[in-house]
């Protein structure tokens, strides 16, 4: 009978933790919580670059118990971090990313989720000025 109580009272709290609440109001979320996405335009019409490489993924996992406590965040800078060590670019050459794309998912499942945060680019060398 106690197994059954428990699991009347514990069932709807792990059914609360998979909705989308924020538990920390945006007035209290400092700035490096907000998501800022720093963008540059270049323009790649001519004959001024060529393709090192495409389809470069890399990814960051975190981890969250009953959907709210986090353990450990994935993150935009890990990710992008291992993005540049998998591209091996070089310092001082004209190389930027291209056809960048940042997805974030992951499973949600009733006891705990697993956040995830991918990032794919390709790279691109400037061969001289346009």
């Amino acid at each position: 009978m106690k197994w059954v109580l428990t699991v009347l009272f514990f069932f709807p709290l792990a059914a609360l933790a998979q909705l989308p609440i924020p538990i920390t109001p945006d007035w209290l979320k400092s700035d490096a919580a907000h998501g800022v996405l720093h963008t540059t335009q270049v323009s790649l019409t001519g004959d001024n670059y060529r393709i090192l490489q495409t389809n470069l993924i890399a990814r960051s996992r975190g981890f969250k118990l009953l959907g709210f406590i986090t353990i450990k965040s994935p993150s935009y800078v890990q990710a992008v971090s291992r993005l540049c060590a998998q591209a091996q670019m070089e310092v001082g050459r004209p190389q930027v990313f291209a056809n960048v794309v940042y997805e974030t998912g992951g499973p949600n499942l009733i006891l705990f989720s697993m956040p995830k945060i991918r990032v794919r680019a390709d790279l691109v060398e400037f061969t001289r000025a346009p």
